[in-house]
């Protein structure tokens, strides 16, 4: 006996249910519950394999600190207090997923080389500091917040320069929309950030799993606001940083294989309000652009940080 068109379709409707399902738990899982080290400082990591002169943290002076979260999580910080304390400016340094504060130690170094002051802190889900999921920028984003404005009473005559790097590329960019009401921060540097979360794990799925997107985002969407209170679509730097008026330079590699280069520039083209720069990296791949051309790298931030100094002190 053949079966019948309706038992046909039903089970044609289970299997499609149950595959979207089983997509947007492991597109759940392997994003927002991504294993970061939680609990571990990676400091003696960054030691051992040389991403900056440990000699630094024997010049600074140091100070560990903590702040509570509006969702009521600790946020885990250090702030370095440069050897001659010569510029009215402190950079605050936003890691990328899976590393923690001292990541940004290699930025850093560039800073306190020039007496300015720095703030290291851990995302929320990584290092000594509280939170159970990443969310891509968006609670980030606040998370930053809660960290500048820490950082804006322990140093309440400077100016604030928030630097980042792939997702803190990310938080940064998100964060210039907060910024519009708090003004907060005076500038920015986002390196290899991407403009839109759907867009970047659509593209991830493709590269890793030759999945195409096929309504899978959207349903893991609705997943991430059940189990972890934010749309992947809420987590979207670009829609930010269109009515930012703030200062931007923007950075990425040109062989940048995990987040687009295409990226940076569609954030650079939509921010349409206040100064912006952008220096694309020639053979740079991934977070790669200040171990390709350090010198270069070096050069470019403190140009951009002098022109706007000079400017905000005006």
């Amino acid at each position: 006996m053949k079966p019948s068109f309706k038992k046909i379709n039903l089970t044609i409707i289970v299997f499609v249910v149950a595959l979207y399902t089983i997509v947007s738990f492991f597109t759940y899982t392997q994003t927002c519950l991504i294993s970061t080290h939680q609990g571990e400082s990676m400091l003696q990591s960054e030691k051992e394999n040389g991403s900056f002169d440990t000699l630094w943290l024997d010049k600074v002076s140091r100070e560990d600190f903590e702040v509570t979260s509006e969702q009521g999580y600790t946020l885990s910080g250090t702030y370095l207090e440069a050897p001659e304390d010569s510029v009215k400016l402190t950079a605050v340094m936003v890691h990328g997923v899976t590393h923690d504060r001292w990541r940004m130690m290699r930025y850093a170094q560039i800073y306190l080389k020039h007496g300015i002051d720095v703030v290291l802190y851990d995302h929320r889900k990584h290092g000594l500091s509280g939170g159970e999921q990443v969310s891509f920028s968006y609670f980030e984003s606040q998370d930053l917040e809660k960290i500048v404005q820490w950082t804006k009473k322990r140093k309440p005559e400077d100016f604030i320069l928030a630097h980042g790097e792939s997702l803190g590329g990310a938080t940064v960019t998100s964060h210039s929309g907060i910024n519009e009401s708090t003004h907060s921060v005076d500038f920015y540097i986002a390196d290899c950030p991407f403009s839109d979360t759907k867009e970047l794990l659509a593209f991830r799925a493709y590269e890793d799993f030759n999945v195409p997107d096929l309504g899978f985002m959207n349903t893991s969407s609705v997943v991430t606001k059940m189990l972890a209170d934010f749309y992947l679509g809420d987590a979207s730097p670009i829609q930010s940083v269109k009515n930012s008026k703030v200062p931007f330079l923007f950075i990425h590699g040109k062989a940048d294989k995990y987040i687009p280069m295409q990226m940076t520039k569609d954030l650079f083209e939509a921010k349409k309000f206040g100064e912006k720069y952008i220096w694309l990296v020639p053979e740079a791949t991934h977070a790669k652009s200040i171990t390709k051309a350090p010198v270069m790298y070096e050069i470019t931030v403190m140009n951009y940080v002098n022109t706007i100094l000079s400017q905000l002190a005006k």
